[in-house]
């Protein structure tokens, strides 16, 4: 802890007229995965998650995260100054922060690291406690330690039309066509950046884009940024970042569509509120991908899949290696592998470990002894800068009958929510639900399946849409072409976890949905119990085994 952080920190809001402060782990594009460097939460809080804000008092710092980094913000804090509010899985961000302002307080807020759609939401929250908003155009814990965050140098580079499908003039042909008439759209998501321009950037760790917006109308697509861009095409033109601001304000009179989930609220405030604002669907253009994609994808996840194998060949091996040592040889095989990048921190965790979702820490000191369980999740970017993601679970040895029934529910779930028959009035929802409710009829409760069963993967790893959870964004009809994990999992803490991923795209067949997965890994025959499935269930683990078998 920087203790003399704290100081300033309180200073600060007794000289702003404040009870407290929201500092955020993002930064002013909102990105998930932001740099420990230049994240503010992980600065005060030492807790490295790539999501979870602080709400720093006075009295108190509450750290906030979701059902994946309970274990986690408890292991990295410290406790006599950090309150951690563990979030349940059925309660939001909004409502724990609304739970824990007492009325009539007095809260600041970074207008460039707070989306306005979090904002609006927040803001009807707090009226009903009479507390006041007080919005700062700067982070003062970034004005504390200015001279030391560093400067990125991003190398640009053109993904090849083979891997994107479509030439950045052909896409915004396409928006075009969907948009009619005069627009104007101003995107602030790298991810859909990165979309419009076909370009990439792997000098951010576990992100494929670089720091830019822009604003589309009839007449082309202006990119501002600040890195030294190639060509993007005949209808782009590059401007300074800092040029955004007066082309913002310049649009008047006009449809202006904006993604407040994406939009900070200080962008937003340069918008001439005489403009008719619409939401902006922008980002369905890069949910949905491509045939191109698609066949980029496959074979992205098939040297993924090859890479995985060292962990199996290892875990064979009568050798006892450390999480470390594993963590580094998968690393490796990546690289390996043509992967160009990472679109993740590996996640490498044995024995109790496992039950840390999000384990951010592979030990040196840990060995992987017999009974071990080793969970593995991880992904890279090759050359077409769409991510992989992939969850196995292995045993070291001889598993334990607790273990073989955790690892065969978890695995049930799989095949039950992979291999059901879907239509087009299926929802993402709807593969969530068969997920849960097989895991709770196949084990005890004291197994927490803690987090949502899926997430869209794109040029994000967590790419949004589609959420495939219990919470109503899920509840949209599945998309054909649209690309998203299906890995559920059970945790007990002091224990261990199992959790099984495949990456999957949705393709459509008549009136039919079918789930097909990129990956082809098998699943670990030690720790399935046979006698806990019926004939559906042994059918479809043949199946997958027997297509695997090539590996």
């Amino acid at each position: 802890m920087n203790l003399e952080l704290i100081k300033y920190l309180k200073e600060f809001l007794t000289k702003n007229d404040i009870d407290g402060i929201i500092i955020n782990s993002t930064n002013e594009f909102l990105v998930e995965y932001n740099l420990l460097e230049e994240n503010s939460r992980f600065y005060l809080t030492d807790f490295s998650g790539s999501t979870g804000d602080v709400l720093f008092t006075n009295d108190k710092i509450y750290l906030f995260v979701d059902t994946r980094y309970h274990e986690q913000a408890d292991n990295q804090v410290n406790h006599d100054y950090i309150e951690v509010v563990k979030m349940p899985l059925s309660k939001s961000y909004i409502d724990s922060l609304a739970e824990t302002v007492p009325p009539y307080f007095k809260l600041g807020i970074i207008s460039k690291k707070t989306s306005k759609r979090f904002f609006d939401n927040l803001s009807k929250k707090l009226q009903l406690k009479n507390i006041d908003i007080k919005i700062f155009n700067y982070d003062p814990v970034d004005e504390y330690r200015k001279s030391s965050l560093k400067t990125i140098v991003y190398n640009v580079f053109a993904v090849n039309k083979e891997s994107a499908g479509m030439s950045p003039d052909e896409k915004f042909a396409l928006i075009k066509e969907y948009a009619e008439g005069n627009f104007n759209i101003v995107v602030t998501s790298l991810e859909d950046i990165a979309y419009l321009t076909n370009l990439r950037s792997y000098d951010f760790d576990y992100s494929a884009v670089f720091p830019a917006k822009a604003i589309i109308d009839n007449n082309g697509v202006k990119i501002f940024s600040d890195c030294n861009l190639p060509f993007i095409g005949e209808n782009y033109k590059v401007y300074p970042l800092d040029d955004f601001e007066k082309n913002i304000k310049d649009i008047k009179n006009s449809e202006l569509f904006i993604d407040k989930t994406k939009l900070n609220i200080y962008d937003y405030r340069l918008i001439n509120q005489n403009n008719k604002i619409l939401p902006s669907r922008l980002n369905l253009f890069k949910t949905i991908k491509n045939e191109n994609e698609i066949s980029h994808l496959k074979s992205c996840f098939e040297r993924s899949d090859k890479a995985l194998r060292v962990i199996n060949d290892m875990i064979l091996s009568e050798t006892v290696y450390s999480e470390y040592d594993y963590y580094q040889a998968l690393v490796n095989a990546m690289k390996d592998s043509g992967a160009l990048s990472l679109s993740f921190k590996p996640i490498v965790a044995a024995g109790k470990n496992t039950s840390i979702i999000h384990y951010s820490a592979p030990s040196k000191e840990k060995m992987v002894e017999d009974g071990d369980l080793l969970l593995v999740d991880y992904g890279g970017y090759y050359e077409g800068g769409l991510a992989t993601d992939t969850t196995r679970t292995f045993i070291k040895g001889t598993p334990s009958v607790e273990q073989k029934t955790a690892y065969t529910s978890v695995l049930k779930a799989f095949l039950n929510a992979y291999f059901n028959k879907y239509n087009k009035k299926s929802s993402y929802f709807s593969i969530d639900k068969i997920a849960r409710e097989t895991i709770s009829k196949s084990i005890s409760e004291e197994y927490q399946f803690a987090h949502g069963t899926g997430h869209g993967v794109g040029i994000s790893v967590h790419e949004n849409p589609p959420r495939v959870s219990s919470s109503d964004s899920a509840k949209t009809k599945i998309i054909p072409y649209t690309v998203f994990s299906i890995e559920p999992g059970v945790y007990k803490e002091g224990w261990g976890g199992i959790r099984l991923e495949n990456t999957v795209y949705a393709k459509s067949d008549g009136e039919k949905i079918v789930l097909e997965s990129f990956s082809h890994f098998p699943f670990e025959i030690k720790l399935v119990d046979l006698s806990m499935m019926n004939d559906y269930e042994k059918y479809y683990y043949m199946k997958w085994q027997a297509n695997a078998c090539i590996l």
